[in-house]
C-alpha cells in the first residue's frame, strides 16, 4: 500500500512538473496611436487617441510551437473617448502565438487574438460601455537566461465599442464608436 501511494505521488508530481514547464506568466508595457472614429446621426469625427497599455498574461505552450494565453489589459487614453473623464478600459483577452526556432534563444513568431473590455462613462444612459477587440501581430521572442524571456512586437488592433445613447430634455441621439491602429509593446516572460 505504502508503494502504491508513493508511485501515485511521485507520478503525479512528474506529470504536474512537465505540465508546469511549458507555463508562463509575463508583463508587457505597449503605447499606441489609434484612430478614432465617431459617428452620431450625421456627425462624424475621427482622431488621434493614444493610448498606454500594460498587459499581464498568463500562458502555455512550447518554445517554437504553439502557445495560448489569457490576457489582463489596464488601458489608459491620453484624451476621453466618451465624456470629459479619462476613464481606463480593462479588457480580458485571448491569444493564440505560432513561434518559430530561429536558434535555442531566439523565436520570431506571429499572433491573433481577441478581447473584450469596459470603461465607465458619464453622462450617458448607462454608467459603463462595453467593447470588443481583435489584434493581430508578429515580434521575437528571446531567451536571455534559463526561465526568462525578453518579448517585443507590433499588434494591429481594431476596437469597436457599443453603441451608447445620450438623452437630455433637448435631444437624445446614438454614439458609434470605433478605433484601430499599430501597438508595438515590450514585455517579460517567466516561463515555468
Amino acid at each position: 500500500m505504502k508503494n502504491k501511494i508513493l508511485l501515485s505521488l511521485l507520478t503525479s508530481s512528474m506529470i504536474s512538473g512537465t505540465a508546469m514547464a511549458d507555463m508562463y506568466v509575463g508583463v508587457e508595457y505597449g503605447a499606441a496611436t489609434s484612430q478614432t472614429t465617431i459617428e452620431s446621426g450625421s456627425y462624424s469625427f475621427e482622431g488621434d487617441n493614444d493610448y498606454s497599455d500594460i498587459k499581464f498574461k498568463f500562458g502555455a505552450g512550447s518554445d517554437g510551437g504553439f502557445k495560448a494565453q489569457v490576457t489582463l489589459s489596464l488601458i489608459s487614453f491620453d484624451e476621453a473617448v466618451f465624456d470629459g473623464k479619462n476613464s481606463d478600459l480593462v479588457e480580458i483577452g485571448f491569444d493564440v502565438i505560432k513561434e518559430f526556432e530561429v536558434t535555442k534563444e531566439l523565436y520570431p513568431f506571429i499572433k491573433a487574438g481577441v478581447g473584450y473590455g469596459a470603461m465607465s462613462v458619464e453622462g450617458y444612459t448607462e454608467s459603463s460601455i462595453g467593447e470588443v477587440s481583435f489584434n493581430v501581430g508578429a515580434g521575437i521572442s528571446y531567451k536571455a537566461v534559463e526561465h526568462l524571456y525578453i518579448v517585443g512586437g507590433v499588434d494591429y488592433v481594431g476596437r469597436k465599442w457599443q453603441d451608447i445613447e445620450y438623452s437630455s430634455s433637448y435631444s437624445s441621439y446614438t454614439v458609434s464608436t470605433t478605433d484601430s491602429g499599430f501597438k508595438p509593446y515590450i514585455g517579460l516572460n517567466y516561463q515555468f
